[in-house]
């Protein structure tokens, strides 16, 4: 049972990396016609152009700490052996090349903010890990609980793409 259930997280890992770049690099345009050009690096954190509000930076932030969760549970689970500082370095390393991506084929603003938010995200995806681990009492229950949880909302996830393609073609 274990090996069935780490080869489907690993799965859902792979699909939630694909739906990660897709929403980060890419901006959830089904064309890459449809991608603003742009190119621009902001190394202050959390500096931001006066001309949008401030709402728009909460939300945001919020979005690139939530984004990131999923890859700190999916470390926790498909890792159980690699030491916290590897898991870590492989949130912000991948934050950081997806950061660079957005600058390298000028299709997003690279920022160190969003680095910053997206490895907190990853810590907080470790943490409630490690929390539902102490609190269920069992590791492989909460695989099983956290596998079964990504697939439900990869399927969601997928399904409401489906029908947003669907709705465009």
């Amino acid at each position: 049972m274990k090996r069935k259930s780490n080869y489907l997280a690993t799965i859902l890992f792979f699909i939630y990396l694909a739906l990660l770049i897709w929403i980060i690099l890419f901006k959830l345009q089904f064309s890459i016609h449809d991608l603003d050009k742009i190119r621009s690096v902001n190394f202050i954190p959390f500096y931001y152009d006066k001309e949008i509000g401030v709402a728009f930076h909460l939300t945001e932030i919020l979005e690139n700490v939530l984004i990131f969760v999923p890859m700190g549970i999916y470390l926790q689970m498909l890792m159980p052996k690699v030491k916290l500082y590897v898991k870590i370095i492989l949130i912000a390393g991948t934050s950081f090349l997806l950061e660079t991506m957005q600058y390298v084929l000028a299709i997003g603003r690279s920022d160190i903010t969003d680095v910053l938010t997206n490895t907190v995200g990853g810590l907080l995806g470790l943490a409630v890990y490690s929390m539902v681990v102490r609190l269920i009492g069992n590791r492989e229950k909460a695989n099983r609980m956290f596998s079964v949880l990504a697939g439900i909302v990869s399927v969601a996830v997928i399904g409401l793409l489906g029908v947003i393609l669907y709705a465009n073609r």
